[in-house]
């Protein structure tokens, strides 16, 4: 039996006890996901490491996140949000889920090899991409499928899964979470899911760092697509740059809310010249500053 399939018998009658112990245990449950990110630790920076060589080298490389069920989910969650957070490129993010509606249930779909095999055409995956696929057993029949067609064709392969006999150990990079048990016997929407969304937090997050999307610890690739996030990044350049609000504002106004080109020229760069840096340098401030 798998790890998270197991009856922890802490928990045999748990139906029997009052709120407050249910929610504590509950709680008590769920920092087996912490424990099982800090564990992988390792695992983790080495597929950041591979994912930053091959999305570097490639420039019209791919992101695919591949799951079903609360592991699909998981991993659209963290994809959908590098566009607007990072300004990753729209064109370069793709999601293979095995499920038709997200707000459905899709279990029955997990099992469908044939639905893998036309997801993973229509995604038009390259050996240029990066394929992270999760499953919280790592058996799924449907992510296990794509994982082998991106292995055989040459893409990074990287798996995250929660249960040690794992069909998805034949990838580049493997993130193995020992979150054990769950509150509730099999239900990984619980530890399991936590710690893979801890996972891909620390995962996404590291790789955009590394990809040059964060200066002085700000976003600076962030897409500006409302009132919040206009008044956000004013003050981003206006603290980077040393220069009042009103300053930020206009230069901000005039680049169409390009923070890392507004930066630049309120260091005195021209529009052409600070752009030509910016693509000479794939977006790294540092090196250009």
């Amino acid at each position: 039996m798998s790890e998270t399939e197991i009856r922890n018998k802490k928990y045999i009658d748990v139906e029997e006890w009052d709120n407050e112990s249910i929610l504590s245990g509950l709680m008590d449950s769920q920092y087996k996901a912490f424990d099982a990110v800090k564990s992988s630790l390792g695992e983790i920076e080495n597929a950041v490491s591979l994912a930053v060589t091959k999305l570097q080298k490639y420039p019209s490389s791919q992101i695919v996140y591949v799951g079903s069920g609360t592991s699909g989910r998981i991993g659209m969650l963290d994809g959908v949000e590098l566009i607007p957070t990072f300004g990753w490129p729209n064109g370069r993010l793709k999601f293979c889920f095995s499920g038709k509606d997200l707000s459905k249930p899709s279990e029955k779909s997990e099992d469908d090899t044939e639905l893998a095999r036309n997801d993973f055409n229509k995604s038009n995956i390259t050996s240029y991409d990066v394929v992270i696929c999760i499953a919280a057993s790592g058996t799924t029949k449907y992510t296990v499928a794509i994982l082998e067609m991106a292995k055989k064709i040459g893409a990074l392969t990287i798996t995250i899964f929660n249960n040690k006999s794992s069909l998805l150990n034949n990838a580049d990079a493997k993130i193995y979470l020992s979150s054990g048990s769950e509150f509730l016997a099999g239900s990984t929407r619980l530890a399991a899911g936590t710690s893979q969304k801890i996972t891909l937090n620390l995962f996404s997050t590291l790789l955009m760092i590394k990809l040059n999307k964060v200066y002085k610890g700000f976003m600076v690739d962030m897409k500006v697509t409302n009132s919040k996030l206009r008044n956000r990044a004013e003050n981003m350049v206006s603290e980077i740059t040393s220069c009042d609000l009103s300053k930020a504002r206009k230069i901000l106004v005039d680049t169409n809310y390009n923070i890392k080109l507004s930066i630049l020229m309120l260091n005195n760069y021209s529009e052409e010249k600070a752009l030509k840096l910016l693509h000479q340098s794939s977006g790294n401030l540092h090196n250009i500053l």
